[in-house]
């Protein structure tokens, strides 16, 4: 949480200086090892508010874990997807994902 926009994190957390214990708790990097089910990580790769660094970490940890899951880039994609193609092939990515994962 330490890389998010700080108007958001420290409008909620206070400052990471004085509050470093609410940064830690907000964080589900230290959790990955926790994980039971695969996971589908989507991120916009232009969204100035959640940075790619933040899903690329949490991979890492999953990884690092050994636990399942799809890491999905979206190139041009900000905090929401606006492109009318893109989201719906995103929806039909997110469907076969659960899918297999569900056994369904």
């Amino acid at each position: 949480m330490r890389l998010y926009d700080t108007h958001w994190k420290e409008r909620y957390l206070g400052h990471p200086d004085v509050q470093a214990s609410a940064y830690e708790k907000c964080s589900l990097v230290a959790h990955a090892h926790r994980l039971e089910r695969p996971l589908m990580l989507v991120h916009g790769l232009s969204d100035d508010n959640v940075l790619p660094v933040h899903m690329l970490r949490f991979s890492a940890a999953l990884l690092a874990a050994g636990r399942p899951h799809t890491v999905l880039p979206l190139p041009g994609a900000s905090h929401l997807v606006t492109q009318e193609e893109v989201a719906a092939n995103l929806l039909r990515l997110e469907l076969d994902f659960l899918e297999k994962t569900l056994n369904v």
